[in-house]
């Protein structure tokens, strides 16, 4: 017998979520800011329209970056102009395993899964240093080294310790001592030595320039002034 949940599947956009992405499918995804989950606002088979929609989610959206990926060979890859797959993206439908997601949203704890800037989840126990204030180590360091260890948290590899990004390889435990170095690592391959280059966090958020505030999608950037 239907069901009232049962009707919300005669809905294309509720149906189409609960639908595995097929090989060549065409998808226009969220990819600023980077969400835990692949955020897919819309998909089709049909390359032009899928780059249409892209080109009109990103005017639609001031806070918002939005971009066009294809399916091949189970992996999402960006779109050459022909429609064709060009190089891998690092950002990828990953599945979190459940056991994590629940200890992320269980208020009880200080554990939280965390998505890396290229889009990679993984699951650390998060320290409210405020709360050794008063604390003799506190008193004896100049800075609270981390006291987290990052592991994996996907339903292939879950429980895996880590101190590099295994989907970009940039540095998960920031080392406090070296924090000029660190800071360093969030210029963007494209960006290094341009002078149109900023560089400074706004409410959290990394600007990179005013051309483009959040990246260039590409390894090379147009905009380029050494």
């Amino acid at each position: 017998m239907d069901t009232p949940f049962d009707f919300n599947f005669l809905n294309q956009s509720v149906a189409e979520q609960h639908n595995p992405y097929q090989e060549g499918e065409y998808l226009v995804i969220k990819t600023y800011p980077r969400e835990k989950h692949l955020c897919c606002v819309h998909r089709s088979f049909d390359y032009s329209i899928a780059r249409n929609k892209t080109d009109l989610e990103n005017l639609a959206h001031d806070y918002s970056s939005f971009g066009l990926r294809v399916l091949h060979q189970g992996k999402l890859y960006h779109v050459i102009n022909s429609g064709k797959p060009g190089k891998i993206s690092r950002q990828q439908d990953w599945k979190i395993d459940h056991s994590y997601l629940k200890a992320h949203y269980d208020q009880n704890t200080d554990s939280e899964i965390i998505v890396c800037d290229c889009s990679y989840p993984y699951f650390s126990d998060v320290v409210s240093y405020s709360s050794l204030r008063d604390s003799e180590a506190l008193l004896q360091a100049d800075r609270p080294s981390p006291e987290s260890q990052p592991v994996t948290c996907l339903v292939d590899d879950e429980g895996r310790e880590i101190d590099n990004c295994p989907n970009c390889g940039g540095r998960l435990i920031i080392d406090y001592e070296d924090e000029e170095d660190w800071e360093e690592d969030y210029i963007p391959t494209a960006c290094e030595g341009c002078s149109n280059y900023h560089g400074q966090f706004y409410n959290g958020n990394l600007l990179v320039c005013a051309i483009h505030p959040h990246g260039s999608d590409s390894e090379s950037c147009p905009d380029f002034i050494s």
